[in-house]
């Protein structure tokens, strides 16, 4: 186990410290079990198992942080303004992390119009529901679908930063803002759900009330923007068709247009995953820039795309079979930086 200081929030406590370097001399077994942590003020619990991130939410109050190991968890919906931690949405294979994952359904509704919801390093892989939600903000995740099905819910001022996102629904979405991100499948943005795009890459539909700045629109269907959409310093990627532009007909100031993947990107072919890197050819990230400078799309910017969550992560965590004879339990915690 590495012997360095953990940061949970503000600062680590005393018990924490202990929890994690007490690796008491037993010789039961250690099992690799999910861990979750929760931090109120300088008070930190610990769960174990599947259901820990259920036990810690349940046990939670407005403003804690709760900290998922890596593993699959299973959800509860999310009712209360806390921040949510995990390991990350992918495979780290610098640092040798795996992500933490949410393997069911899971909605969000969190009425406080006080405190807000926030979500980093977590890869959803069933549908997420958004009922109730103010100033969210999600910082790279990975998300197969974010949907709302109810018409009396919504969300509103949402930030998207660092995510990879399969579909969107954005019927009840109020001024969504998606920076350094990607949207596959895009849904209802119209003038009652507003989304701006920056350093991002999207697919088109037939769609109004879209502002894109430094980003990737790909059209490779019928549909295309319509107006009060705004295209600034974008590149355009027509597959479909033989006239015309990505963009459709909005506005557009600075824009560069091309007709296949190949073109622009390194290797994608056009077949989406939530692990496509989206890497630019060289001449295109060097040649066609953004009003920063920067290469346009999801690797310039003051947000450039990256999966590595920004605080330290739970790695492994082993856990005794059985307690000692002095009633401890051996926990062996293994945790990595951003840096390595």
């Amino acid at each position: 186990m590495k012997a360095i200081a953990l940061q949970f929030g503000k600062a680590m406590s005393a018990a924490l410290f202990v929890l994690l370097l007490v690796a008491v001399g037993t010789k039961n077994a250690l099992a690799q079990t999910q861990v979750a942590t929760l931090q109120h003020g300088d008070d930190v619990s610990v769960f174990y198992g599947q259901n820990a991130f259920v036990e810690a939410h349940a046990a939670a109050e407005t403003g804690d942080i709760i900290t998922l190991s890596s593993g699959t968890f299973v959800p509860c919906d999310i009712t209360k303004a806390i921040t949510l931690r995990g390991a990350g949405c992918a495979i780290d294979t610098v640092a040798n992390t795996n992500p933490t994952i949410f393997g069911g359904e899971i909605s969000l509704i969190v009425a406080d119009t006080a405190n807000f919801l926030t979500i980093e390093g977590i890869l959803f892989r069933h549908n997420v529901y958004y009922k109730t939600l103010y100033h969210p903000k999600f910082n790279k995740c990975s998300f197969t679908s974010i949907n709302c099905i109810y018409s009396d819910f919504y969300m509103i001022n949402a930030q998207f930063a660092n995510c990879i996102i399969n579909q969107f629904t954005f019927i009840r979405a109020r001024n969504t803002v998606l920076i350094n991100s990607v949207v596959w499948q895009p849904y209802n943005i119209s003038n009652n759900s507003p989304v701006v795009l920056y350093n991002s890459i999207m697919r088109m539909g037939s769609f109004s009330a879209l502002s894109a700045y430094n980003s990737i629109i790909i059209k490779d269907g019928s549909n295309s923007p319509q107006q009060y959409c705004t295209f600034i310093n974008c590149i355009g990627i027509r597959t479909y068709g033989n006239s015309g532009t990505a963009f459709g007909s909005g506005y557009t100031s600075g824009c560069a247009n091309y007709t296949s993947y190949q073109e622009v990107f390194e290797n994608f072919t056009g077949t989406f995953s939530l692990e496509e890197p989206f890497i630019l050819k060289d001449e295109i990230a060097t040649s066609i820039l953004g009003n920063d400078g920067t290469q346009v799309g999801i690797y310039g910017g003051f947000m450039p795309y990256s999966n590595r969550p920004t605080y330290m992560v739970m790695k492994r965590c082993n856990v005794a079979n059985k307690s000692t004879i002095d009633g401890k339990l051996s926990v062996d915690i293994e945790v990595v930086t951003e840096e390595e």
